[in-house]
């Protein structure tokens, strides 16, 4: 491919040249990803080389591009997956022959985790580590060990399973990379390299919130499951799903019906709470109608 050059003007060069020998920390998108025949950093110098390239488009109309090997630690198989993702890097070299500008996310990475590691022992000195709230950005998760790898600041995270959520969750159709999420630092080892945090942390556990409508007279859910076995699941807007009883003069409830119920017992300990159905405020869902649902 034919990468564009990167700047058209003495002003765009100018700023390209003090962003470059400031070090600052700069924002593009990625427009497309290709592979060229350009300079590559190798040991410390730049060699003609066929390699991967992700293409940036700068504020102003500043394009410039990102060569693999200084993308990530992290060797990815294609960079195709971040086109149209928004990306923070450093001008690590102008090329003035060709005019053009290469930039580095790995370097950037490289910044912002040294500024999060110091933010972080700070925080652990003053005994405030797990108060913080942070925001980071999924970027995979492992189906053998079920880990949940979040990067913040450049520095890569790793969350267990169980806190991601409240409740059990199927976290291979949940957990979407390029989600912005929420987390609290709940371990840090800056020696071995190591960030445990929790999505889970920064969010109120639905066992409260069903204990505040305990005394409510009915609460609305939505039939989730019916098993000959198991029995009835409802959903409730809490966010639980839990177990429902329905009485002998009821019709029996499908999937998806709205129910209207009372809450029996919350064991917050256990995890576990029990509904009696009492109502189908919307009537009975028909089999066939697959639409229904109770919120928006």
């Amino acid at each position: 491919m034919t990468v564009p050059q990167s700047w058209s003007s003495d002003l765009q060069l100018e700023n390209l040249a003090r962003l470059k020998r400031n070090r600052e920390i700069v924002r593009g998108v990625i427009t497309s990803v290709g592979t060229k025949k350009g300079k590559v950093l190798e040991e410390g110098k730049y060699v003609e080389k066929e390699t991967e390239i992700a293409v940036f488009l700068l504020e102003g109309g500043v394009t410039a591009y990102c060569p693999a090997n200084e993308f990530s630690d992290y060797e990815f198989k294609t960079l195709n997956g971040f086109t149209g993702t928004m990306q923070e890097f450093i001008i690590d070299h102008l090329d003035l022959e060709d005019k053009t500008a290469v930039v580095s996310v790995k370097k950037a990475d490289q910044i912002k985790k040294e500024h999060f590691f110091n933010e972080l022992e700070s925080l652990e000195a003053a005994k405030k580590l797990n108060d913080k709230v942070f925001e980071g950005t999924v970027w995979g998760f492992n189906p053998r060990s079920r880990r949940v790898f979040v990067r913040i600041n450049g520095a890569d995270c790793f969350m267990m399973p169980n806190d991601w959520s409240w409740e059990r969750r199927n976290l291979e159709t949940e957990v979407d990379r390029g989600e912005k999420v929420q987390v609290k630092v709940l371990r840090f080892d800056r020696e071995n390299n190591l960030i445990q945090v929790s999505r889970r942390h920064t969010i109120e556990d639905p066992f409260k919130k069903l204990e505040r409508l305990k005394d409510m007279s009915t609460v609305a859910g939505k039939v989730s499951g019916v098993d000959p076995i198991h029995g009835i699941f409802v959903k409730l807007d809490a966010g639980l799903e839990v177990k429902g009883i329905k009485p002998s003069y009821l019709e029996e409830p499908i999937v998806g019906d709205i129910v209207s119920c009372t809450i029996r017992n919350i064991d917050r300990k256990k995890r576990h709470a029990k509904v009696v159905i009492v109502g189908y405020p919307r009537g009975k869902k028909n089999r066939k109608d697959l639409g229904s649902f109770l919120f928006e």
